[in-house]
C-alpha cells in the first residue's frame, strides 16, 4: 500500500512538473503566436492556464485575430502588413500595419480620403498570469489610456479608454469569445457575434449584418466571401469579396463589389 502510495505521488509530481514547464514556455512575455496557436491547435489536453494566457492575447482589440481594416482581418498573422487600395474612382491610398509576435499590432498608418495619414503606435502591459493587454494608444494629436476589466476566471471581460471607448466581452461555456460589444463617443454600439473565433454577425446603427465565409482546408482558416444587411429576413444590400491567398492563409488580393458594383481593390503584402 506505502509503495502503491509512492508511486501515484511520484507520477503525480511528474505531471505537475510537466504542466509548470509547459506554463513557462507558454506564459511568456517572448512566446510567439505561432508557437501557441501550435499548442492550442495541436495539444488533445491543453493546460488551463495556457489557454487562459491564450484567450487574453487574441482577445485584445488590437490583436490580428480581432482588428479589422476594410471589413477585411488579419487572420493572425505577425510583421508587417502594407496594404494598397485602388478605388473604383482610380484613386489609391496606402495603409501600413505593424504586428509583434504575439500578434499584437504596435503601429498603423492609414491614409485618409484628402491623402492625409494617421499614425498611431500601440503599447501593451505584461502580466505572467493573465497576459498582454491593450496599454496606450499615441498618435500626433493625442494619447489614449486602456484599462482591462478581468472576471473570475481570469478572462479580459472589459477594456475602457480614457477617451470614455469601451469595449466589453462575452464567452461560452468552453471560454470561447461568443461577443463582443464596441463602444465609442459620440457613434452606436457596435456589437459582434463570433463562431468559432470569427464574426457572423453585426448589429450597429439599427442595423444587422450577417457574414459568409469559405474555409481553406490547407490553411484550416475561413476567409470572408459576403457581408449581407438584413431587412427581417430579406437581404437588402450585399458586399462581395472575391480574394487570393498565400500559403500562410493571408489576404494578398481581394476585389469588393456592393451589389454587384465595383468598390475597390485591395493588395497586401507581408514581410517581417
Amino acid at each position: 500500500m506505502i509503495k502503491k502510495f509512492i508511486v501515484l505521488a511520484f507520477m503525480a509530481m511528474l505531471t505537475i512538473g510537466g504542466a509548470l514547464r509547459a506554463q513557462n514556455a507558454y506564459c511568456s512575455k517572448d512566446v510567439t503566436l505561432e508557437s501557441l496557436t501550435a499548442y492550442m491547435d495541436t495539444m488533445r489536453s491543453v493546460d488551463p492556464a495556457i489557454k487562459l494566457f491564450y484567450t487574453n492575447l487574441i482577445n485584445n482589440p488590437t490583436h490580428s485575430y480581432r482588428i479589422e481594416h476594410l471589413d477585411l482581418g488579419f487572420n493572425g498573422c505577425t510583421g508587417r502588413v502594407d496594404e494598397h487600395v485602388v478605388l473604383a474612382n482610380g484613386n489609391t491610398r496606402d495603409n501600413i500595419f505593424v504586428f509583434n509576435e504575439q500578434g499584437l499590432l504596435t503601429r498603423s498608418v492609414i491614409q485618409g480620403s484628402k491623402g492625409n495619414k494617421t499614425e498611431v503606435n500601440y503599447t501593451y502591459s505584461y502580466d505572467p498570469v493573465l497576459g498582454f493587454t491593450l496599454k496606450q494608444s499615441k498618435s500626433k494629436s493625442r494619447a489614449i489610456n486602456y484599462s482591462p476589466i478581468y472576471g473570475e476566471h481570469g478572462r479580459r471581460e472589459s477594456v475602457k479608454g480614457s477617451n470614455g471607448s469601451r469595449q466589453d466581452y462575452s464567452y461560452n461555456e468552453q471560454g470561447h469569445l461568443s461577443k463582443r460589444v464596441i463602444t465609442q463617443p459620440g457613434s452606436d454600439h457596435r456589437t459582434l457575434i463570433y463562431q468559432d473565433g470569427y464574426i457572423i454577425r453585426e448589429e450597429v446603427g439599427g442595423k444587422v449584418f450577417r457574414y459568409h465565409y469559405d474555409f481553406d482546408t490547407a490553411t484550416g482558416k475561413k476567409f470572408l466571401i459576403a457581408i449581407k444587411e438584413l431587412k427581417g429576413n430579406d437581404v437588402v444590400h450585399e458586399r462581395t469579396f472575391d480574394y487570393d491567398i498565400d500559403t500562410h492563409g493571408r489576404y494578398t488580393r481581394v476585389v469588393v463589389a456592393l451589389d454587384g458594383k465595383h468598390q475597390m481593390t485591395i493588395t497586401r503584402s507581408y514581410s517581417l
